[in-house]
């Protein structure tokens, strides 16, 4: 064992020096180059009665810096091929076909190159193909098992939205399809009343498996050529719920065998955490902002209080959503009332609000937000109007909670997709793509050349891993945003030991208010309201009003915990797949398909 140990030890010792060289000496290569994002995939998908699938996607990216085009990798693995591959550029009045590459990669892969010139632009493209003989038909079921990406996909999708329609899926009964995921457990699979399968996940981060399976009555492929007559209905099953109970329940750390080689653990993990310490500092450390002074005594930028709150601390939480509901009321398109709902005869009564939608023109509003009206007032409401309660009680059961997270993760990406356009994070993937890089050299090197029994020791590149996946920073312009709205934030919460303050207009008061929900100040504004404000005309205030004329400041822990008990209540209920509907799991890679999305 000595003498395998020594060449091994060596190997150790120059893989480490080559993976800090490549730290070190890759920094300046990457540090200025383009780079591009993809904010939004959208693919639509329609089986025919043969078994084929007809593709419809349509990408968003935005460039930094030049680009010649695209990259659109597929793989005609468990298919017959693709065939008609088509591009567009989408614009607002029109589809304008693009030149296409074709290239045979390795094993069944294409790789489409999509000729476009582009230069610090946003621009839409839609591809459009089909996949031939897709689906299997077995002896008791019709199976679609593709993967859209797998792990040859290079790049970070911001929010992935795929819709799968059966061929007469209306006339397919809901118990007769099941429905699966596999890739990110944050994924959501939902069975739609016509029989489309809906896949969310929001981000698909690269080279991650983005996997679909669906079972459904093989009499409505009947013209289909891929049959085979052994049944695999029960079988299928039986996969997918061992899959959905390992991604369900923690599973116990293995049982490494540490022996002598713990020192080599010791001083490799050392050595990864110091590379990724230096990498946070050369690539995720914050820019210096250019404004630093105590107050801000004004609003600091026309933005929502939820891409205010993800400028903040790059999270979106429950109470962004509860401001972003109130700044509707304040704009005036909501309507928003203190009611009573009786508890009955063992119970008190409950202080509850309720909200009605009184302007339908959303010309004037962002993304996020019109997508608040058409998910509370639309899908969860009814004739407009909907209440705290009922958002509860919708997202409390089990049949709703996917498609309710499957809505809110949707909502938490277009929020996210509107702070990165406003030029507030940094989009240079360099500090990423090198840990990454040393992060993968590692583990290849353990894999292929280490003996078996101190293979354990790729597990110490998690550092490196761990930072190429979390490493982000804000620009030198969002930094300085960011110091503007923490000044803001210090103003509101000083607010009463200003010696110099005067009374808030009613108006500002209410703007000031729905960015305080975000920003944890509220309790105190609704303080401040009682002794500061002058009350005239304050009854055509709707969010001062019902704040300050009623108990709304005494209930108003009751009604920030509702938001946050709606979304870790759907959380809670919302499983891995059991084929009806639920998250993803972490199992699948059986399937055909794959690719990934680039440019060039």
């Amino acid at each position: 064992m000595e003498a395998v140990r020594r060449p091994f030890v060596l190997l150790f010792f120059v893989g480490l020096i080559c993976s800090s060289s490549l730290t070190f000496s890759a920094i300046p290569v990457f540090a200025k180059e383009r780079s591009f994002e993809i904010s939004e995939v959208g693919i639509n998908a329609r089986i025919d009665a043969e078994g084929n699938m007809w593709v419809t996607e349509q990408d968003t990216y935005r460039f930094d810096g030049s680009f010649n085009g695209i990259v659109v990798q597929l793989d005609t693995s468990g298919s017959d091929g693709i065939d008609n591959f088509q591009a567009f550029e989408v614009t607002s009045q029109q589809e304008i076909p693009l030149v296409v590459e074709a290239a045979s990669g390795k094993g069944k892969k294409i790789k489409y190159k999509v000729y476009h010139q582009a230069h610090d632009e946003t621009n839409v493209f839609r591809f459009t193909y089909e996949v031939k003989n897709a689906v299997q038909v077995y002896a008791d079921t019709a199976e679609l098992y593709w993967k859209f990406f797998d792990s040859t996909n290079p790049s970070t999708l911001g929010a992935v939205q795929i819709d799968i329609k059966l061929p007469d899926g209306e006339a397919i009964p809901k118990e007769d399809i099941k429905a699966f995921g596999h890739g990110p457990l944050s994924g959501t699979v939902e069975i739609a009343g016509d029989g489309t399968v809906q896949y969310r996940v929001s981000p698909l981060p690269p080279e991650q498996n983005l996997e679909v399976r669906i079972l459904f009555p093989a009499s409505f492929v009947p013209n289909s050529l891929k049959v085979n007559h052994s049944p695999m209905l029960e079988k299928i099953m039986q996969e997918e719920l061992k899959w959905a109970n390992d991604s369900d329940n923690s599973r116990d750390a293995s049982a490494h065998p540490w022996g002598s080689t713990l020192v080599y653990a010791i001083i490799l993990l050392a050595a990864n955490v110091a590379a990724a310490v230096i990498l946070y500092f050369r690539f995720g450390r914050e820019q210096k902002p250019d404004w630093n002074e105590k107050y801000y005594r004004e609003l600091p930028g026309d933005v929502t209080p939820a891409v205010a709150s993800y400028l903040m601390d790059y999270k979106i939480e429950p109470r962004d959503l509860m401001a972003t509901l109130v700044d509707l009321v304040r704009k005036k398109y909501v309507d928003m009332q203190a009611v009573t709902k009786e508890g009955g005869l063992f119970h008190r009564d409950q202080k509850d609000y309720s909200f009605r939608l009184i302007n339908e023109l959303t010309d004037g509003l962002k993304p996020h937000e019109e997508l608040v009206i058409d998910w509370l007032f639309r899908q969860l409401g009814h004739n407009g109007e909907v209440s705290l309660f009922e958002i509860r009680q919708y997202a409390g059961k089990k049949a709703n909670a996917g498609k309710f997270l499957a809505r809110w993760s949707e909502w938490q990406g277009k929020v996210v997709q509107e702070a990165r356009q406003l030029g507030y994070f940094d989009t240079s993937k360099a500090g990423s793509r090198i840990a990454l890089a040393a992060a993968i050299v590692q583990i290849a090197g353990f894999l292929i050349f280490a003996p078996d029994d101190v293979k354990w020791l790729l597990v110490c590149a998690a550092p490196l891993f761990l930072c190429g996946m979390k490493i982000k920073r804000r620009t030198k312009f969002g930094a300085t945003e960011r110091s503007k709205w923490k000044a803001f934030k210090r103003f509101l919460h000083d607010y009463s030991q200003i010696a110099s303050r005067e009374p808030l207009a009613v108006h500002l008061w209410e703007h000031y208010f729905v960015y305080a929900i975000s920003l944890g100040e509220a309790k105190r504004m609704i303080a401040i309201s009682r002794i500061n404000l002058p009350q005239t005309g304050s009854e055509h205030y709707t969010v001062y009003s019902t704040v300050t004329h009623g108990d709304f400041g005494r209930h108003y822990d009751h009604f920030a915990d509702s938001f946050n008990k709606t979304v870790s209540t759907a959380r809670s209920h919302a499983p891995s797949s059991r084929g009806s509907g639920g998250g993803f799991s972490s199992g699948g890679g059986g399937g055909g398909g794959g690719g990934g999305r680039g440019a060039f």
